[in-house]
C-alpha cells in the first residue's frame, strides 16, 4: 500500500486526478495552513478565512482534471486561494454596498496574528496592537498590492513563484512590491509616530 505521506505533490496529483480521495487528502493536510494565512492576510477574519480556504480546496478539487503541471501544485493553489479571496472582497462590497473601510476591517479582525511574532506575556499587548494596525492598513491597500505583500512576506514565495500565481512578469511582481512596501511605510508612519510619541 502506498503511503502518501512520502509522495510528492506532483505524484499525489495524478492520484488524485485518477479518482484517489486520499491522495487529494494529503494535498490538503500539505497546504491547509499556507493557504488559511493567505486567506487570513487578505481578509482579516478567522472565520472568513476558513471558509475561503475550504472554498479554495473544493474549487481545485472541481478543477483538478484541468491542472497540467506546467506550474507548481502550490502556486496553482495559491492562484485559486487569491481568486477566491478577491471575489469575496468584491461580494463584500456589493453585499453592503459601502466601502469597507478602517472601521470594518477592525470589526472582522478577532485576534489572530497577521504576522507570527513572539509568544512573550509581556509582548502580548504589543501584539495585539500590531495585528490590528496591520489589518487596518492592509485592508486600505488595493487587493493587487495586499496579494503580493501577503504571499511574499506571509508565504515566503520567490519573486518567480508570485508571478506565477498572479499571472504578471517578475519585473511587475517587483514594481508592486516596490509600490506595496511604500505604501504600507506611509500608512504605517502615523501609527508609528503615535506608538512614539
Amino acid at each position: 500500500m502506498l503511503n502518501w505521506s512520502t509522495c510528492d505533490d506532483k505524484l499525489l496529483v495524478g492520484y488524485a486526478q485518477k479518482g484517489h480521495a486520499k491522495a487529494f487528502s494529503e494535498l490538503v493536510r500539505r497546504h491547509h495552513m499556507r493557504i488559511f494565512h493567505t486567506a487570513f492576510g487578505m481578509v482579516g477574519n478567522r472565520e472568513d478565512a476558513d471558509d475561503l480556504a475550504q472554498l479554495a480546496f473544493i474549487k481545485a478539487f472541481q478543477s483538478l482534471h484541468q491542472f497540467r503541471g506546467q506550474s507548481l501544485f502550490s502556486t496553482w493553489l495559491y492562484r485559486i486561494s487569491i481568486n477566491c479571496c478577491l471575489d469575496w472582497i468584491k461580494s463584500q462590497r456589493r453585499k453592503y454596498d459601502v466601502k469597507m473601510d478602517d472601521e470594518w476591517w477592525f470589526r472582522q479582525a478577532d485576534g489572530e496574528a497577521l504576522f507570527a511574532g513572539p509568544k512573550r506575556t509581556d509582548y502580548r499587548v504589543e501584539q495585539s496592537e500590531l495585528r490590528d494596525v496591520l489589518t487596518q492598513v492592509l485592508a486600505d491597500m488595493p487587493p493587487n498590492f495586499r496579494s503580493v505583500l501577503v504571499l511574499r512576506e506571509l508565504n515566503g514565495l520567490s519573486y518567480q513563484e508570485i508571478a506565477s500565481v498572479e499571472g504578471c512578469s517578475v519585473g511587475t511582481v517587483k514594481s508592486r512590491l516596490f509600490r506595496a512596501r511604500a505604501q504600507l511605510r506611509k500608512l504605517l508612519r502615523p501609527f508609528y509616530k503615535a506608538l512614539v510619541a
